[in-house]
C-alpha cells in the first residue's frame, strides 16, 4: 500500500529531537501528501539526511529571472521562427532566461496543436493544463493580446494593456524583467531516485518584500527537453525538428498552482513541498514511451495571484 506522509509531522518529529536549534529550517507548515515510497531507504533517514537546511543552501536567484510562455503548435508554420528567437534568448542568458513551450491555441485546442497521423503529425504535445492556459488567456481574459499563435509572455508582464506579443517584442520585454529589482526569492531542492519509482521530492523556501500585499501563488511546471518530431516550418514538414522545453503540465495538475498562505510560513519564509514521478517521454502514437530523466527539468514560478505577474521563477534538473 502506498505510504503517505504528512509534510507538517514531519517538521514537528526533528523540532524534538533537535532542541538546541531554535531556528529549524526544516518544518514546512503546510500539508501535502508526500509518496514516502519514493526514497529507496528508511523515510526517518531520508528526513535526517536528505531534508535540506535551506540556511546552508546558496542562493538560486540573486537576480530577477524571466520565463518566455511560447505558445505554439506542431502544425503551425511561423512558430519555429518564433522558437528560435525564444531559445536564443536563453542562450544569452542561461541561468537566467527560461523557456515553456506550449501547446496551445487561444481557443485551446486547434489545428496547429491537433494529431493527424495521415499527414505525419503523431505525437500528442497537449495536455490539460497548457489547453487551459491558452483558453484562459485567449478567451476568458479579455484584452490578453493573445490572437493566434505564434504568441507568447515574458513573465506574463502587462505592457500596454496587454501579456501577450509577437517575437519581435521579446527580447525588450525580457532585458526589462531581468534589470527590474527582485521582490520574491526562491530556493529550491530537488532530490530524484531512480528507483524504486523514478520519482522525486521537491522542497522549496519562498521570501517575499514587503512592498508586495497582493497573494500569491506558486507553480512548478515539468518540461521536457529536446524530442525529434515532425513540425511544419514555414509550409514544409520537417521529420527531424528539435522539439525544445515543452511544457507537460504542472506537476501537482494544478493549472494555477497553490496559494501561499499563513499557514505555511515559518520564520517569515514560506515553506512547500511536493513529490511526484517522472513520466516517460512523449512519443507518436501507436510507438513505446522511454524514459530519461535527463530531458526533464522543473521550472518554479511565484506569481501574483491579482496581477498575474510571475515575480520569480527557477530551474531544478533531476540530473543535473
Amino acid at each position: 500500500m502506498k505510504k503517505l506522509f504528512y509534510a507538517v509531522i514531519v517538521g514537528l518529529g526533528f523540532v524534538g529531537t533537535s532542541c538546541d536549534h531554535v531556528d529549524n529550517p526544516f518544518p514546512p507548515a503546510v500539508n501535502v501528501d508526500l509518496d514516502t515510497t519514493i526514497y529507496p531507504g528508511n523515510w526517518s533517514d531520508y528526513v535526517a539526511n536528505e531534508w535540506p537546511d535551506f540556511t546552508l543552501l546558496p542562493n538560486d536567484d540573486p537576480d530577477r529571472n524571466a520565463l518566455i510562455e511560447d505558445y505554439t503548435g506542431h502544425n503551425c508554420p511561423a512558430c519555429p521562427a518564433a522558437a528560435t528567437v525564444a531559445h536564443a534568448l536563453h542562450e544569452a542568458n542561461p541561468s537566467r532566461v527560461f523557456i515553456s513551450s506550449v501547446h496551445s491555441s487561444n481557443l485551446g485546442m486547434s489545428s496547429f496543436q491537433s494529431v493527424i497521423a495521415s499527414i505525419g503529425y503523431t505525437i500528442d504535445f497537449t495536455n490539460e493544463n497548457g489547453l487551459d492556459l491558452g483558453t484562459y488567456f485567449g478567451t476568458t481574459l479579455a484584452n490578453s493580446g493573445f490572437f493566434a499563435n505564434p504568441s507568447g509572455t515574458v513573465n506574463r508582464t502587462n505592457d500596454a494593456g496587454e501579456y501577450f506579443s509577437a517575437q519581435g517584442n521579446w527580447s525588450t520585454r525580457v532585458n526589462n524583467v531581468l534589470a527590474s529589482p527582485l521582490k520574491v526569492s526562491i530556493k529550491a531542492k530537488l532530490n530524484y531516485y531512480e528507483t524504486p519509482k523514478k520519482g522525486y521530492f521537491l522542497h522549496t523556501e519562498i521570501e517575499k518584500d514587503a512592498s508586495i500585499t497582493n497573494e500569491l501563488g506558486i507553480v512548478v511546471c515539468l518540461i521536457e527537453d529536446s524530442l525529434v518530431g515532425q513540425q511544419n516550418v514555414s509550409g514544409t514538414a520537417i521529420t527531424d525538428y528539435v522539439h525544445r522545453d515543452i511544457f507537460r503540465g504542472s506537476i501537482d495538475g494544478q493549472v494555477w498552482g497553490r496559494t501561499l498562505t499563513d499557514d505555511m510560513i515559518t520564520n517569515g519564509k514560506y515553506y512547500v513541498n511536493y513529490s511526484g514521478i517522472v513520466p516517460d517521454q512523449l512519443a507518436p502514437q501507436g510507438q513505446a514511451t522511454t524514459h530519461n530523466a535527463e530531458n526533464m527539468h522543473l521550472l518554479i514560478y511565484v506569481y501574483d495571484k491579482t496581477t498575474l505577474e510571475i515575480y520569480q521563477v527557477i530551474k531544478k534538473k533531476f540530473i543535473p
